[in-house]
């Protein structure tokens, strides 16, 4: 408890006077009074210590509310006493609901509805010639029989259509001879072609491979030739070159031997003039101008003679050794003259044998270029002959029949043959009339006595009266409860008939309301005289059954997010929930495979109340 320092202050513990108690005041007493009798509250108020409470004269205005507040307080508290003082010692009122007892029974779905009645088979009888009508006096609604001849055709029309049918027939027949004759040369040259044109691409194959085979010795030989030529070409250069050095030998030898030869008289003039010391050599400069006067004067030009003595050796000397130089050329000439002449019949003797090979060349590439020449034409010759052939080929491959093609001529022959046929038989079938298969009642009459029909026009309809079925629109909650082969009974035009479902159909269409339906026809068994086509008749048919079973009110099964669910009260009026497995369901009740026993009372309807397991109820069984 916290404590804090005030002024000290003391609390007067006063009961408020009636006149200072509110109306609120009193019904709080007597409120407190009914829950049991705790103690009135008090009311209190604070004063400070050793202060007196100072009271104030009411003004009339004052008191004049207070007495307003008395009364409304009293009037408050006589109603509170009227309600809840009843309610506190009245006995315990509990809530009641409906229950259904669960038994064993028998559940039987069946579907309600109506439907127009219609014809289970229709016939539309379509002409089988296009020819005039010769007599027909049907109307919509009249009524035929099984084997009545219900129209007929004029007779000579229908002989004259018959003769047609058959020249068509020939015709067809006479154009098929034809086209499998031509095809039948045409696959017979194709053979022979194709025969010949395998022999000719061999031989054109194998002189291709000769005229490749002449070319490549053409080549080989040819370039034989070049290289004999060449060989040829080059021991000529020798030759040219050996004799031209040959030549020039020769020639420098012929000038060292002039040489030579003038020395030697040179030197022979120099030894005569040792033997005769004032001689002058004939030749020599001074020998020819011996006679010349000596006081005209020496040329200057020209030396004076040698002295005699070793002047004269010298000039020996000197002769002997451009004699001997000379004779050096002359020996290094020979020696060069004989290299090259060497040289040179080696180069001819190459020449002469080279020469040889270079004839068998030029013979074998002659006789290979003949070749050539007989083997080109040749093959030009068969690759115009195999063109020729391809042609051939070609042509009649291009008239020849396939085989699909001949199978469809046959094939169109024999459809031809068979429209004539049909074209007959159909003529016939006219001749005969149009009968009636069944009995029934004109939908439609289309034909018109005198006027034409056309093959396969539509000349009139009968509607079965003896196969009917009612045509019945259902929704999707009905369409889960039916079955084809479900007994079924009719009612039209006051009178009952039985039936069974006959066919559902796989196709949804919506309704004049926009709810889809699907169709469902149910098949009359005893259909008779009173049967009208279009008139709607009632159904109800007999769905699944479950019999032995618990069976409860539909209404008495809840679903929750975990399932199906019943509320039980047993013996005591306390609410149980039971969690059950349902079956079949008719509109009014509904199978229990699991959950409940018979003799169970069942909630049948929980809508707008708030049950809950455990609360006690006051099961009301109707």
């Amino acid at each position: 408890m916290f404590k804090r320092k005030k002024r000290e202050q003391e609390v007067v513990e006063t009961e408020v006077t009636a006149e200072e108690r509110s109306p609120l005041d009193e019904w709080n007493d007597s409120l407190q009074d009914d829950l049991g009798g705790k103690p009135k509250k008090r009311f209190f108020f604070r004063r400070e210590k050793g202060e007196k409470p100072e009271k104030e004269p009411l003004t009339p205005e004052q008191k004049k509310k207070r007495r307003k507040r008395l009364i409304i307080g009293g009037i408050v508290v006589v109603i509170l006493a009227l309600n809840i003082i009843p309610k506190m010692f009245a006995p315990e009122v509990l809530p009641a609901v409906s229950v259904a007892e669960a038994y064993q029974g028998t559940v039987e779905q069946t579907i309600e509805g109506s439907g127009d009645v219609k014809s289970e088979r229709v016939k539309t009888y379509f002409s089988p010639v296009s020819a005039t009508v010769s007599e027909f006096d049907l109307k919509v609604g009249d009524t035929v029989e099984a084997g009545d001849t219900l129209l007929t055709y004029d007779e000579g029309e229908l002989d004259e259509l018959y003769r047609q049918a058959e020249l068509t027939g020939s015709a067809a027949g006479y154009g098929y001879q034809d086209a499998i004759t031509k095809d039948n040369k045409n696959v017979s040259e194709y053979n022979r072609s194709s025969a010949a044109l395998s022999v000719l691409e061999q031989q054109v194959e194998d002189e291709k491979n000769e005229n490749e085979h002449v070319q490549d010795r053409i080549t080989e030989y040819t370039e034989k030739q070049a290289a004999s030529s060449m060989v040829i070409g080059e021991n000529q250069a020798v030759v040219s070159d050996a004799q031209a050095r040959i030549d020039q030998a020769q020639r420098d030898k012929a000038a060292a031997e002039a040489e030579v030869k003038r020395l030697d008289g040179e030197i022979k003039n120099l030894e005569s003039e040792e033997t005769s010391p004032g001689s002058v050599p004939a030749d020599s400069p001074a020998g020819s101008a011996g006679d010349a006067d000596p006081a005209a004067g020496a040329d200057p030009a020209v030396p004076a003679p040698p002295a005699s003595g070793k002047t004269d050796d010298a000039a020996k000397k000197k002769l002997e050794e451009e004699k001997t130089a000379q004779q050096g050329i002359i020996a290094n000439a020979d020696n060069v003259i004989a290299e090259q002449t060497k040289i040179r019949d080696a180069a001819l003797q190459n020449i002469r044998g080279e020469q040889d090979t270079l004839n068998e060349i030029n013979e074998k590439l002659n006789n290979y270029q003949d070749r050539l020449k007989d083997s080109t034409e040749n093959l030009e010759k068969l690759q115009t002959d195999k063109a020729k052939e391809e042609g051939i080929k070609d042509s009649t491959d291009a008239s020849r029949l396939t085989s699909a093609a001949r199978n469809e001529l046959s094939a169109n022959n024999n459809l031809s043959s068979l429209n004539a046929q049909m074209t007959k038989d159909e003529i016939n079938e006219g001749k005969a009339g149009i009968q009636a298969e069944f009995s029934g009642v004109v939908t439609e009459a289309a034909a018109v006595a005198g006027g034409p029909a056309a093959k396969g026009g539509s000349l009139f309809t009968v509607a079965s009266n003896e196969d009917v079925i009612v045509d019945m629109s259902v929704t999707r909650f009905d369409l889960e409860k039916l079955e084809v082969g479900q007994s079924a009974e009719i009612n039209l035009a006051g009178k009952i008939y039985t039936g069974k479902v006959s066919k559902l159909s796989r196709l949804a269409a919506e309704n004049s309301k926009g709810t889809p339906v699907v169709s469902a026809e149910i098949h009359i068994d005893n259909p008779d005289d009173n049967i009208y086509l279009g008139l709607e008749a009632k159904v109800k048919v007999s769905g699944r059954k479950a019999e032995n079973v618990i069976v409860v009110p539909v209404e008495a099964v809840n679903t929750g997010m975990e399932g199906s669910f019943c509320y039980v009260v047993d013996e005591n009026g306390v609410v149980a929930r039971r969690d059950v497995v349902t079956g079949l369901a008719s509109s009014m009740e509904i199978e229990i495979q699991s959950g409940l026993n018979a003799g169970d009372k069942v909630i049948r309807n929980t809508t707008g109340m708030m049950v809950e397991e455990g609360m006690r109820v006051t099961a009301m069984e109707e």
